[in-house]
């Protein structure tokens, strides 16, 4: 069997819950909800027609330059270099569309050669299940986080329990705004470039979410003292939402938070 090959993909924040769940869908499945099919997916043929791709690159820092156009989430899979398809995307501004396919090679000729391309685009012809993927600190701008980021240098990469716990307050807090400070915070607690081990999910509700959040928001009051203040408040209000709704407060708090991620766009 040919040794698989690491593609990254960029995505919008709010597809990065989404993408956890359902894996990546293919352009043509998305062609709604990201405004029409191209015309690099109008002219593609065979089994790339119709927008039956899932696109990424092959070179890390190359991927990464492009978070302004296609957006800080990072997700990244393995591919079979015989299966998938190739092509610089340079060849995009050098020839019209219907070119640019015809250009494309499978990812193992590429990768036979002396020199490949840094920019080399790489195409797979159907959804990656969620399963595969490796969904990975997402590449903010320094001032993306706002208030958030002194909370999130402190805590996303040395305690995973309390960043798990505290994702969730900041997506409550966020109140369904995809966009805003609160959400995209959640997404760094979320998900870092280092997996996180298998049982600390289990872990979490083995200790009670509500819990563990509480205990975080003492233990980390001065990193970022207005945000943990505002915690605070999403904290209490969330149990309350909890004894309405006749819930233990571990789980009223993953419940209040399925209800914010149920508002996302599919």
């Amino acid at each position: 069997m040919a040794q698989r090959v690491l593609v990254h993909h960029l995505t919008q924040p709010h597809r990065l819950p989404l993408i956890e769940e359902e894996g990546l869908r293919t352009r043509g499945e998305l062609s709604s909800a990201l405004g029409g099919l191209t015309e690099i997916d109008e002219a593609a043929r065979g089994k790339f027609a119709h927008g039956r791709r899932v696109s990424g690159w092959l070179d890390e820092g190359h991927a990464l330059a492009q978070t302004e156009v296609h957006g800080p989430g990072h997700v990244t899979w393995e591919v079979d270099p015989k299966r998938a398809l190739a092509a610089p995307a340079s060849l995009r501004d050098e020839l019209d569309p219907a070119a640019y396919w015809e250009a494309a090679r499978p990812l193992q000729a590429w990768l036979a050669e002396d020199d490949v391309p840094t920019d080399l685009e790489v195409h797979v012809d159907r959804g990656v299940r969620a399963k595969y993927l490796q969904l990975r600190a997402p590449k903010f701008a320094d001032d993306a986080l706002g208030d958030w980021a002194p909370l999130v240098a402190e805590i996303a990469d040395e305690d995973r329990l309390s960043a798990k716990a505290l994702m969730h307050l900041a997506i409550i807090d966020c109140d369904a705004d995809f966009a805003s400070e609160p959400f995209l915070a959640a997404c760094a607690l979320a998900w870092r470039d280092e997996p996180d081990e298998d049982g600390l999910i289990g872990e979490l509700l083995e200790a009670d979410p509500d819990k563990v959040a509480s205990a975080a928001l003492a233990m980390y009051a001065g990193a970022a003292p207005e945000v943990i203040e505002r915690l605070r408040t999403v904290l209490e209000e969330t149990r309350e939402w909890s004894d309405a709704q006749g819930a233990d407060h571990g789980q009223g708090l993953l419940m209040r938070t399925a209800v914010v991620l149920d508002q996302l766009e599919p």
